[in-house]
């Protein structure tokens, strides 16, 4: 009796492909199906967003912006719509702080939501893993029994036909 969690695995993903064709960005992992099938617009927005922020594009974007932005206040090639301490950048910067905190703390929240949905696929793995293993161990026991049963009836053929032997010889040398 051989239980392969890969083979079960397998057919599983066998089944999936057949009922459903998969598209360059479908999540295979059952968390992942979850997670991204069930979002709202706002949650996916949210997702992409904070992926957006976090990401070196935005950064270094950001970055050439505001130096092009206080460059041109300094020099002054156009009107010096907002001059040296730069207030207008600041109002720029509080409003894009505003929107974003709650943008990443929904991803956040998201991410944890999906954390949570991962430990509980975990925890039904192990499960199912560990009802396995019990099968397993049962099966052993089962036939280490059988063989412990198998080297005494072995046994006991033995010492018969030697006491049979030893007969035999006892009544040729008498």
């Amino acid at each position: 009796m051989s239980i392969r969690s890969t083979d079960s695995v397998q057919k599983a993903i066998r089944q999936t492909l057949r009922t459903r064709k998969l598209k360059a960005d479908d999540h295979k992992h059952p968390v992942n199906v979850v997670h991204h099938e069930e979002a709202t617009f706002g949650e996916m927005l949210a997702d992409k967003i904070a992926a957006g922020i976090g990401s070196w594009t935005f950064l270094v974007v950001q970055t050439f912006l505001v130096l092009c932005w206080v460059t041109a206040n300094l020099i002054g090639f156009v009107n010096h719509w907002d001059p040296f301490p730069f207030i207008l950048l600041n109002l720029l910067f509080s409003v894009q702080a505003a929107y974003t905190g709650p943008v990443l703390l929904l991803a956040g929240n998201r991410q944890a939501q999906k954390d949570r949905l991962t430990l509980e696929h975990a925890a039904e793995e192990a499960e199912k893993a560990d009802v396995q293993n019990v099968e397993i161990l049962k099966a052993i026991e089962q036939n280490t029994e059988v063989t412990i049963q198998i080297l005494r009836h072995v046994e006991s053929l033995v010492s018969d036909h030697m006491a049979e032997d030893a007969k035999r010889v006892s009544q040729q040398g008498a």
